[in-house]
């Protein structure tokens, strides 16, 4: 976006629609008190080129003005960030636009095809998140809390948290809310993570690595540990090895977490650093340990993945048979550490009374992480 005054067209056809706005105030005090703290914010001016009499026509719109702002960072393009929000194009160039006077800084530019923030503009965007999400929820959370329709809730996650962490909470949420419907997302933790950001779904309980970029829209609460395994078939040597290290490993095939998989970049960044990564025999990956322990049961490998506690039985065994006999796992996170599970939601989202008892019964339900020597 570059600087420069708008012509005379666009200058009437702004009018007009300041004309209209003032008599279609739909601001609420709180939601003028951060309006006005926006207005505040001191970013380095390119050039002002929007009147002071006019600065109460961006205020009123503002709110919109952020939404596109974050749907075109979000999708990386304005055709697309239109399609989103149901508008055309030149409306949201319009949006994005509006706000870059009205801060007086550049906030999206073009790099090749896409349309990429600035610094100033993921740092507005940022700010600018809870806001949207907040008023975004109100008529959710309105109408949920004096009961004018069933409650429902929509989470995305991962199968194991779903089969573990979330089971007794769901079960707790569906005896407080018998008429609720609860929609899951069963997906990889990256994929739930995303999924939550975009506003496709209200919650998401998911594992979280550092080596992800920064998602600085969320908020995470810890909420579990699932320890690294080696995966196995029964009788194996490398289940009952007194002292295994991970040079034992590239002795035998590998089945692995696939690339998109939450543990990834951890596994592959601490076999690297033990010399190991180059030697090994991988012949499958796959994204959730339930498919690589269903593999391991088939016989074609070993593998290492994060698993939930439970399906260790107790933190001081050894090994631990699984349910069919075929496949032992053997706790190796004095190795490789444990992968921290969270319950997430977006920063500002107001929530609905059915997504406050599920996650104070998930946190209720929370194992302790485990402490090994």
């Amino acid at each position: 976006m570059r600087e420069g005054s708008l012509d005379g067209g666009n200058r009437r056809i702004r009018i007009g629609i300041k004309n209209l706005w003032r008599n279609h105030n739909e601001s609420t005090r709180e939601s003028e008190r951060y309006f006005n703290e926006l207005s505040n914010l001191s970013f380095v001016p390119y050039k002002q080129t929007v009147a002071a009499e006019d600065r109460q026509y961006f205020k009123e719109l503002r709110l919109q003005q952020f939404r596109g702002l974050i749907a075109v960072i979000r999708s990386g393009s304005f055709s697309r960030a239109a399609q989103d929000l149901g508008l055309t194009k030149a409306s949201v160039w319009q949006q994005v636009r509006a706000l870059e006077e009205e801060f007086g800084c550049v906030l999206v530019e073009a790099v090749g095809r896409k349309a990429c923030p600035t610094a100033d503009g993921k740092r507005l965007a940022q700010m600018a998140t809870p806001l949207v999400e907040g008023f975004d929820s109100i008529k959710q959370a309105f109408a949920a809390d004096i009961q004018q329709s069933p409650p429902s809730l929509s989470v995305a996650t991962t199968p194991s948290c779903l089969a573990h962490e979330l089971r007794q909470a769901v079960q707790e949420t569906r005896a407080q809310f018998p008429k609720a419907r609860l929609t899951f997302h069963d997906r990889n933790s990256p994929t739930a993570i995303d999924l939550l950001e975009s506003g496709e779904c209200d919650i998401a309980v998911a594992a979280r690595f550092e080596e992800w970029p920064a998602k600085p829209s969320l908020e995470f609460i810890p909420l579990n540990e699932h320890p690294f395994v080696l995966g196995a078939p029964t009788g194996h040597p490398l289940i009952s090895k007194k002292k295994l290290c991970l040079e034992d490993l590239t002795a035998y095939p590998m089945i692995l977490p696939g690339p998109k998989a939450n543990c990834r970049p951890r596994l592959e960044r601490l076999l690297r650093q033990a010399n190991v990564w180059e030697k090994l025999n991988v012949v499958l990956e796959c994204s959730f340990p339930g498919s690589l322990l269903e593999y391991v049961d088939a016989g074609l490998g070993i593998t290492l993945t994060p698993v939930p506690p439970a399906l260790l039985g107790s933190y001081t065994n050894l090994h631990t048979p699984l349910p069919r006999k075929l496949t032992n796992l053997r706790n190796v996170s004095h190795l490789l550490g444990s992968e921290p599970v969270f319950f997430i939601r977006r920063r500002g989202w107001i929530e609905t009374p059915i997504a406050t008892f599920l996650r104070e019964s998930v946190l209720r339900a929370k194992v302790a992480p485990p402490k090994f020597c």
